[in-house]
């Protein structure tokens, strides 16, 4: 007789096989916030998608993945939205490895590079707001000026990506949260602009998810999985007849010879 592991197991592994080759990574190597961030973006657009932890890449990593025939609409909204974020360097990232021996230049431009670090993720929380990026161009003063006045006044500009149809900000609010954390930066001397994100074509946050199985796809994938499953269960079915027909058999032989 066959163990019965033994006839279960070629079951299991066929199963496996089908579901994941139904489904595609789209985004690896994410911290749990970006992967959830991801998940939630997916599914407000109507792509079901799951969160797993990414093995190859080390460390406290996931991946996203969607079903096959999703991951084109999932890769185009996900350029769309601008996810995932881009990593922003803030004070804790700039000054995590000081430099031996910084100049004073050097060091002038870390603290620029990490206060403008910090800014862009200020501005990235807001609802609406898809990337940001902020310059800051710090002021000279003039050391000859009797008045102490600066030689150039600091100056920045604020390049924001928001979605279609939403402000979430008004011009005179992110001048004065930028020259509110820049000493010496007037609001007046922040040059704000703002450009529109392309709208994604494919379906709208209002689509309906499907399940089959422990995944949720949009219902236009749907069909796929159900016949992808419907083959793995058939052929499972055959497997199974064969394996019993052969214990059958192996039965017969061995009776047979005693």
């Amino acid at each position: 007789m066959v163990p019965p592991m033994s006839r279960s197991w070629p079951r299991l592994w066929l199963l496996a096989v089908v579901l994941v080759g139904c489904t595609v990574p789209v985004q690896h190597g994410l911290d749990e916030s970006s992967a959830n961030e991801v998940l939630t973006a997916l599914e407000r657009g109507g792509i079901g998608a799951e969160k797993l932890k990414d093995d190859g890449a080390g460390g406290a990593a996931f991946l996203v993945r969607v079903a096959r025939s999703d991951a084109a609409a999932a890769m185009e909204l996900l350029h769309t939205l601008g996810l995932p974020r881009g990593h922003r360097s803030g004070f804790a990232e700039v000054y995590g490895q000081p430099s031996l021996v910084p100049s004073a230049t050097e060091e002038r431009a870390r603290y620029l590079e990490a206060l403008a670090g910090e800014l862009e993720r200020t501005l990235e929380t807001v609802e609406g707001v898809i990337s940001a990026r902020v310059h800051l161009v710090p002021g000279e003063t003039d050391a000859l000026s009797p008045d102490g006045r600066p030689r150039v006044p600091a100056q920045a500009a604020v390049l924001l990506k928001i979605r279609s149809g939403v402000s979430p900000l008004k011009e005179a609010d992110v001048q004065k949260l930028v020259a509110g954390s820049v000493p010496g930066l007037a609001p007046a001397a922040v040059a704000v602009v703002v450009t529109l994100a392309s709208e994604w074509s494919g379906a709208t946050a209002a689509s309906a998810l499907a399940t089959v199985g422990p995944l949720r796809v949009s219902a236009a994938s749907r069909p796929v999985l159900v016949a992808g499953v419907i083959i793995a269960l058939g052929l499972v079915a055959v497997l199974a007849v064969l394996l019993l027909l052969m214990s059958r058999r192996l039965s017969a032989l061995q009776r047979d010879q005693r």
